[in-house]
């Protein structure tokens, strides 16, 4: 197999009465079988108030880990029936757990992004490093030998 695959799925989500919590697991997994790991990223680009909503706002949170494992819930989108239905968004989500949480409202409210993986060979980006590192230290050699010698001045 080769390392650094990746590979983009649409994604989307909808939360309403019924369904006021939806979680992405996006952690990391590792396949001993295929020495691989594959990381994911959750790209949220668009949330979109559903137009049997009632005319009340709709807030939608997210729960995610943040710095030094502080639990965050940050709203990312609050929309009401009879202005702008559809709401532009930039969240992006590495490598862990999230949870779209409706507080208020009913909905329905869609969530709707893109989902990205990358396989990679285990160890793999170690000799990447390894191999760059030494191939700065040639090129600072060379520099040192192309160098033409100086010339004295005479004064």
């Amino acid at each position: 197999m080769r390392g650094g695959m990746e590979k983009s799925y649409f994604w989307g989500i909808t939360l309403d009465a019924a369904h006021r919590e939806q979680k992405w697991e996006g952690t990391a997994t590792e396949n001993t079988v295929d020495c691989t790991v594959t990381t994911h990223t959750l790209s949220v680009r668009q949330v979109v108030l559903g137009p049997d909503a009632d005319n009340v706002p709709n807030v939608v949170e997210l729960e995610v880990l943040g710095h030094n494992d502080k639990k965050l819930k940050i709203p990312i989108c609050v929309s009401k029936a009879g202005s702008s239905y559809v709401t532009n968004v930039e969240v992006l989500i590495e490598d862990q757990v999230a949870t779209f949480h409706l507080t208020k409202g009913s909905g329905p409210v869609y969530i709707s992004g893109t989902h990205q993986t990358e396989t990679s060979v285990i160890g793999e980006d170690d000799m990447d490093d390894l191999a760059e590192e030494e191939g700065e230290d040639d090129e600072e050699e060379d520099e040192v030998e192309d160098s033409p010698p100086k010339k004295k001045t005479k004064k």
